[in-house]
């Protein structure tokens, strides 16, 4: 599992990104695709929210690997080549923010589409958290994804 941390002690916050099985999807008329399925954990405190086992949480891993296209907009922030990355998968579930402030930290948001993993129809309720992080928290967390996703 890799997680990104707060920078905030007193009352820290986490996101945590867990690989799950692979997915083959085969047909004649287009190209092969795989997908991983994922879990994620959201905490704020003492509150904490987690996909389950049942809902369809995935990134698209082949022909393009959603994972890793998430893995070079967040080294470009760090290399202050771009100063956000805004990420939402092709099965839209989730959804990532992560805007670099005047201050110099990171925001962070989080959000979990209500609908999708329930129902497959992807609605604008959703819960989440925000929280500010830096820039050793997301090296952290880019070189965990890298090595929980073999990349």
């Amino acid at each position: 599992m890799a997680g990104l941390l707060s920078e905030d002690r007193d009352c820290p916050s986490k996101l945590v990104i867990t690989p799950g099985e692979m997915k083959v999807l085969s047909d004649e008329r287009a190209e092969e695709q795989q997908w991983q399925n994922l879990s994620l954990e959201l905490t704020s405190g003492k509150r904490a929210v987690k996909t389950s086992a049942s809902e369809e949480v995935m990134l698209c891993r082949a022909p393009t690997d959603e994972l890793g296209t998430l893995l070079f907009g967040l080294e470009e922030l760090l290399t202050k080549k771009r100063a956000e990355v805004l990420f939402e998968p092709s099965e839209p579930s989730f959804e990532l923010s992560f805007i670099r402030t005047q201050r110099g930290g990171i925001k962070v948001e989080v959000w979990l589409d209500a609908g999708n993993g329930e129902t497959g129809i992807y609605t604008w309720d959703a819960c989440g958290i925000r929280f500010y992080t830096n820039d050793a928290n997301i090296r952290s967390f880019i070189d965990e994804l890298s090595k929980e996703f073999g990349i």
